[in-house]
């Protein structure tokens, strides 16, 4: 595992995902979310869907447990809740797509699916259906099969919090324990499915540092941002990764 990390560390596509990592930690520290939607594409460019996953298995685990405990209190555990469970439902089918589907297929639906829920977001669109646990439930069911195939359990939730009237602190909290709690069940779901390789849990592990240090910058900035900033900057940063993350610019990326 010593001699993977050395290799990863003069590995120049390896030195990418780091400062990725760094960057992705600041953003997720400041907003709640953004590490499958930064991470998981670029290092899908770089390596392999499967070696993105297992990256954003390691940094989004022990590092994300400081954050979490932070914002407990903000957290409305009824949406929350429902959302994890019906995450936990879809995981198998996520799985299963993960180990079967074509690679650059599953990058397609990484950056559209970015794509997609971004410009719904910073369009301003707004959701006035129910929020009842059911409505909750379905989400979480979309994140579970998007973040098992992909990655991307965040997007659905995202939508549905940010299409409503909810305060910038709150939709932080709310995203920070959803994607704790299903980081948990997707970590398990992959030991099952036999998805890490030592080699790619060495460039996890190496990664959890830079992020943990970008954790702590973002949670700083976040604490003096009005709810404008929030959305600008957290938007940018995803959409920019998202156009990045492209397979027509693999070219450019290599």
């Amino acid at each position: 595992m010593i001699e993977l990390i050395y290799e990863h560390l003069a590995n120049p596509a390896s030195q990418i995902v780091l400062c990725v990592v760094f960057v992705t930690g600041i953003v997720r520290g400041f907003s709640g979310f953004g590490s499958g939607m930064l991470i998981g594409p670029t290092t899908a460019a770089l390596f392999t869907p499967k070696v993105a996953l297992i990256v954003l298995a390691f940094v989004d685990s022990l590092p994300s447990m400081a954050l979490a405990w932070t914002t407990r209190k903000q957290t409305q555990w009824r949406e929350v809740l429902p959302m994890v469970l019906g995450y936990l439902i879809l995981v198998p089918l996520g799985i299963y797509v993960l180990k079967t589907a074509d690679p650059s297929a599953l990058r397609w639906f990484i950056s559209l699916s970015i794509l997609i829920a971004v410009t719904l977001l910073w369009g301003g669109y707004k959701y006035r259906g129910p929020r009842s646990s059911a409505v909750s439930l379905s989400v979480g069911a979309g994140g579970g099969f998007m973040g098992a195939a992909a990655g991307l359990p965040g997007p659905p939730a995202l939508l549905y919090w940010m299409a409503g009237d909810s305060k910038a602190a709150q939709v932080r909290a709310n995203m920070i324990f959803y994607l704790f709690l299903t980081d948990i069940i997707i970590i398990t779901g992959y030991f099952l499915g036999d998805i890490f390789t030592v080699s790619a849990s060495a460039l996890g592990l190496l990664a959890m540092l830079p992020y943990l240090v970008g954790i702590f910058i973002g949670s700083k900035c976040f604490s003096g941002a009005s709810e404008r900033l929030y959305r600008n900057v957290a938007f940018s940063m995803i959409l920019a990764a998202a156009i990045l993350a492209l397979p027509l610019l693999d070219t450019a990326l290599r």
